[in-house]
């Protein structure tokens, strides 16, 4: 799951200025060059030093304070003084009355000539007064900065949980980013979501349109995986309410998803007992409907099973628009293990609903398959729809849509049978033989069999000479202690053949 991060603060620039510091009469600072009063100089911090070259601490926007207590030459001074401009600090304050009574003349001459604020500080106010006056403003600064930060990131969130949902969180962001639009894409760049409303050719789910804002975004993450990406227009300096956005929004979408997977797995449990029949009829119709599946309409089943297996499935967000609109499932969806099953009413595409599962089930890993069962009415027609749609979805990764169903599809697609582990004991001898021997016995089985236990155009297609394919077949029949004479033996070893590739497990 995302985790929300904490508090963060785009610190802009300090506005405590040099000219309020001076213009403070407690403090009795006399202005020495004309640049004390020219234009911002923002002042970020105060360093108090009597370093022969102090250059290395300090840093940019800095009031540098100094007794000169070390003596230097006219050169020296010089240097410094044009480096400290170059920098550039804020300003140079000259400590009198404890080491210099004044500031010397050509200090302030090439003060003048090098561009730097320079002022005078009586002895009777020491650095630590000047440091706190400057302390005390600058955190009062950054202060307003979090609360005003804080405040906004509170908005954002009460727009989310509102009823106004993500269409309320990208207005609200969009007033205070001051960036253009802002807009939610998927990973394969849909526009899913944006504020201002997209133009007509820029709508929510058209890929790469015109109205898409234009930077890199910040990834919206779910367990650490980006499921979609929060981006704005132009460039924007609080790139820290564009992440604290995008960290709800991941929040939310694990909430949602959450929510989501509930009510899939339990249509799942309602699919489960109507396929092993566990419940009547008129119940089971009873519970469909409650789920949004009317028996009386005929439907066709798309199911899709993902080998990344059922955790990522149920973790990882495929359907963004659901989530994001708070809408739902727009086709009645269940969860059934590692497979996802839609239920395609009367007048909606199956074929195309299927390629859409296909497209949005890629993010949960390669190799999905998504068959296609025929349409039909009545408990019994899902029913025979989900094995239709399991079959086809058998046979390969894409889009299958299913052909007559077959006893030997029926066998080989119950997960109740071990009907893999059976064929693979089988089988066993066979591929210890092969990998032993370098032989084909396997393929040699597998291409007898596939022509109709003929001796002839089985050698033909091994082109093997017939002794040699009847000195293997009596080898197969010893090591499995088969006869492919008899029916039933020679039908065990088809089966054994088939569940093993229907498993997955290499062809051999």
């Amino acid at each position: 799951m995302s985790i929300l991060r904490p508090l963060s603060v785009t610190m802009n620039d300090v506005s405590v200025q040099l000219t309020d510091l001076l213009a403070d009469p407690a403090l009795r600072l006399r202005p020495l060059t004309s640049h004390c009063h020219e234009g911002p100089r923002p002042i970020r911090w105060v360093a108090s030093t009597e370093l022969p070259d102090p250059l290395p601490f300090l840093r940019a926007g800095e009031l540098m304070l100094t007794t000169a207590m070390l003596e230097r030459s006219r050169s020296e001074w010089d240097d410094l003084l044009h480096r400290l401009a170059a920098l550039p600090v804020a300003g140079l304050g000259f400590g009198t009355g404890l080491v210099h009574h004044e500031v010397p003349g050509y200090v302030v001459e090439r003060a003048e000539h090098a561009g730097l604020a320079l002022f005078g500080s009586p002895v009777e106010v020491p650095f630590v007064q000047i440091s706190r006056w400057v302390a005390d403003r600058v955190f009062a600064e950054r202060y307003a900065q979090v609360r005003r930060t804080a405040d906004v990131q509170d908005a954002l969130l009460r727009e989310l949980l509102s009823g106004r949902g993500l269409p309320g969180l990208l207005r609200r962001l969009h007033g205070h980013l001051d960036a253009g639009a802002v807009s939610v894409t998927a990973p394969d760049g849909r526009l899913l979501a944006r504020h201002p409303a997209a133009p007509e050719a820029a709508a929510p789910g058209t890929p790469g349109t015109p109205g898409t804002p234009g930077t890199p975004g910040t990834p919206i993450t779910v367990d650490g995986v980006p499921v979609a990406r929060l981006a704005t227009e132009r460039t924007t300096a609080r790139q820290d309410l564009l992440s604290f956005a995008a960290s709800v929004l991941g929040l939310e979408v694990a909430r949602q998803q959450a929510v989501l997977t509930g009510r899939r797995e339990l249509l799942g449990q309602v699919v489960e007992d109507v396929v092993h029949r566990t419940v009547p009829d008129a119940e089971a119709r009873r519970r469909l409907a409650a789920h949004g599946i009317d028996p009386a309409v005929p439907h066709a089943v798309v199911l899709a099973r993902v080998p990344a297996g059922p955790a990522r499935l149920r973790a990882l967000p495929w359907t963004l628009g659901p989530l994001l609109d708070r809408g739902g499932d727009v086709l009645p969806t269940a969860l059934v293990e590692d497979s996802v099953a839609v239920f395609v009413p009367e007048g909606v595409d199956a074929d195309a609903t299927a390629h859409t599962v296909l497209e949005r089930l890629r993010a949960a890993g390669p190799g999905v398959r998504v068959g296609v069962g025929a349409r039909r009415p009545g408990v019994a027609g899902l029913r025979l729809g989900w094995f239709e749609a399991r079959q086809a979805g058998s046979t390969g990764a894409g889009v299958r849509t299913a052909a007559p169903l077959s006893l030997t599809g029926l066998l080989l697609g119950n997960l109740d049978l071990p009907l893999r582990e059976l064929g693979d004991s089988v089988l066993a001898p066979l591929l210890r033989y092969d990998a032993e021997h370098g032989g084909e016995l396997l393929r040699t089985l597998r291409t007898y069999l596939a022509h109709d236990a003929r001796p002839a155009p089985a050698a033909e297609a091994l082109t093997l000479h017939r002794n040699s394919l009847r000195h293997r077949l009596w080898r197969i029949e010893e090591l499995t202690g088969r006869s492919l004479d008899r029916l039933d033996d020679r039908m065990e070893l088809w089966l054994a053949l088939h569940a093993r590739e229907a498993g997955g497990e290499a062809t051999g």
